[in-house]
């Protein structure tokens, strides 16, 4: 089994802006079409935070993003949501997934 998969998805990213992070993409997979940037990654652990500071810090006004982040090893699954400016991250262990996903749509 891989230790992680990683995979998410960045909207609003422009030629301009795929153009200054392209180099620093740390996933295995990468598809962008001129507006989302999706990515994708299964194997060893994986360092994003510096990419996702960047992300962060070029996205324009109306610019979103959500990552994923699949640790086999702890069984743990940790969220990004990306805004212009700001990280927001969660983490729920893996057993506990459909229990918070109810909890936060008042299921």
């Amino acid at each position: 089994m891989d230790d992680v998969r990683v995979y998410g998805d960045f909207h609003r990213i422009t030629p301009e802006i795929y153009e200054q992070i392209k180099d620093a993409i740390p996933f295995d997979q990468v598809q962008y079409d001129g507006d989302v940037l999706r990515v994708d990654h299964e194997g060893v652990y994986l360092m994003i935070d510096d990419f996702l500071e960047t992300i962060r810090d070029l996205l324009p006004e109306n610019g979103y993003g959500h990552v994923e982040y699949i640790d086999h090893l702890d069984w743990e699954v940790t969220r990004y949501t990306i805004t212009p400016g700001k990280i927001e991250e969660k983490k729920v262990k893996v057993d506990n997934v459909l229990d918070a996903h109810m909890r936060d749509h008042g299921l």
